[in-house]
């Protein structure tokens, strides 16, 4: 999904840090930062690294820490990649990094294992614009690929909307697990989900108008 290379590429919550090794082999960063609270992991990591991503050739750093501790630096060409993680902890990393650089631009790609529509929904209220979006079928699972920027860009929809295929069964499929989880937590927070449904079956219509 990534359109350009970038200065600086923090790849949180890296646990394995395979995500950040192939954007090391690719170029796509000339300065990869691994960040995650898990010390022996990122013991064994740091020795992968020197071991297949020798430093001089390759710029690196192992950070053992929590993502809501960085303190974003002032680089215009620098992507936060936020993976593998819960939709809540998603919400408040991106708003820890918000906070910490309210007046720096920086590039964000999330791909949370649920919770996408308040991740959406925090990226609009953080002033972030789409990139691309794109739903990704991995093992039999299915999660939401979010690229988007602080600079220029598309606007969200929390529901998402172009990376929406409806003649594709997979997406058929997401659509009816997404509109399940929320109508069983509309029995209980109706105010809260039932709006959420609601937006998601418009969603529905509008898709299949598109192939009429």
């Amino acid at each position: 999904m990534l359109l350009k290379p970038y200065e600086l590429v923090w790849d949180c919550c890296c646990d394995h840090g395979l995500l950040g090794m192939s954007l090391l082999d690719t170029a796509h960063a000339r300065k990869l930062v691994f960040v995650d609270v898990l010390a022996n992991q990122m013991r064994k990591l740091e020795s992968s690294l020197r071991e297949d991503f020798p430093l001089g050739k390759y710029n690196w750093h192992v950070r053992c820490d929590d993502v809501r501790n960085i303190v974003v630096p002032k680089i215009n060409s620098q992507l936060f990649i936020i993976a593998g993680v819960g939709g809540d902890q998603t919400v408040d990393f991106i708003n820890s990094l918000s906070i910490s650089a309210a007046d720096t631009m920086f590039d964000i790609l999330i791909c949370s294992v649920h919770g996408s529509y308040f991740v959406r929904e925090s990226l609009i209220d953080n002033g972030f614009s789409l990139i691309d979006e794109k739903i990704i079928l991995d093992k039999n699972k299915i999660y939401e690929g979010i690229y988007a920027s602080r600079n220029s860009g598309k606007t969200i929809a929390n529901t998402g909307y172009s990376m929406w295929n409806w003649k594709d069964q997979d997406h058929r499929r997401y659509w009816s697990r997404l509109v399940g989880h929320y109508a069983q937590r509309a029995r209980n927070e109706p105010e809260k989900f039932r709006p959420i449904v609601e937006k998601y079956k418009a969603l529905k219509c509008e898709l299949l108008g598109q192939l009429k």
